[in-house]
């Protein structure tokens, strides 16, 4: 017995000893992870702060770009706007309508003189565009001749359609882009009195051809019926003249 209680009391030693180092190693551990959470958390806390930092400045830079853009927008789109839209509608009327958004930027701000910059060069693209309409009008507003009015005239109670003058597709593809483009926009009125205006010279030219026809057939015709009927008048003052002749021998 006493040889198992030695062996007992030798066993709770050990068992103490390894308990006491088994507690020294986790304090030791805990103050360790404690020291580390000290020196992280501030390097956490302001890497958090730097990535903010670091987003505002991206947005700050995006703001910047964007401000500047519209500063830029004159000098970039000058030479383009100026010479009109040529054969590539789509990408003028694009451009335009970031003048617009610029036009629109600069009346929210102070910048005065950037404002008529902008405002001028839109003014100057959107009167670039009314050339373009007037010379696609004017290339099919020439004056129709008598011939082509009588045969329009001719046509309007019968099936046929004449396509006298009748404009090409693709004209009319980028008239109506225009079109649609001043009515989205609110311009839509000065370019149909535009349009209006050279179509209506143009019925009207054509009403004085057919006028200036008519008087001149009118003549012609009237000529033609007064060398048609002289030869009888001059054979009916000769055998009026035979008979008075007779008459006077007789009277003789």
């Amino acid at each position: 017995e006493k040889r198992r209680l030695a062996l007992l009391q030798e066993s709770l030693s050990r068992s103490n000893a390894l308990t006491s180092g088994m507690v020294a190693t986790l304090d030791s551990f805990e103050r360790k992870l404690k020291s580390l959470d000290e020196l992280v958390t501030p390097v956490y806390e302001a890497t958090n702060e730097l990535s903010l930092l670091l987003n505002n400045v991206d947005k700050s830079l995006s703001i910047v770009d964007s401000v500047l853009h519209y500063y830029e927008i004159c000098g970039e789109l000058k030479p383009t706007v100026s010479s009109g839209p040529g054969g590539n509608l789509t990408d003028y009327l694009t451009e335009l309508d970031r003048l617009e958004d610029a036009v629109k930027y600069f009346k929210r701000v102070t910048a005065v003189a950037e404002r008529e910059r902008v405002t001028q060069l839109y003014d100057l693209g959107r009167k670039r565009l009314v050339e373009e309409t007037d010379k696609l009008i004017l290339r099919y507003a020439n004056p129709l001749s008598p011939k082509e009015v009588i045969e329009l005239c001719e046509s309007i109670n019968t099936s046929n359609k004449n396509d006298i003058h009748s404009m090409q597709e693709a004209d009319m593809a980028v008239l109506r882009a225009i079109i649609e483009w001043f009515s989205s926009h609110g311009f839509r009125q000065g370019l149909i009195d535009s349009y209006s205006i050279k179509r209506g010279t143009m019925i009207r030219r054509s009403l004085q051809l057919l006028e200036e026809h008519v008087r001149k057939t009118s003549i012609r015709r009237g000529s033609t019926l007064l060398v048609t009927s002289s030869p009888n008048m001059s054979q009916h003052g000769s055998s009026g003249s035979d008979t008075l002749r007779k008459q006077g021998r007789k009277l003789g």
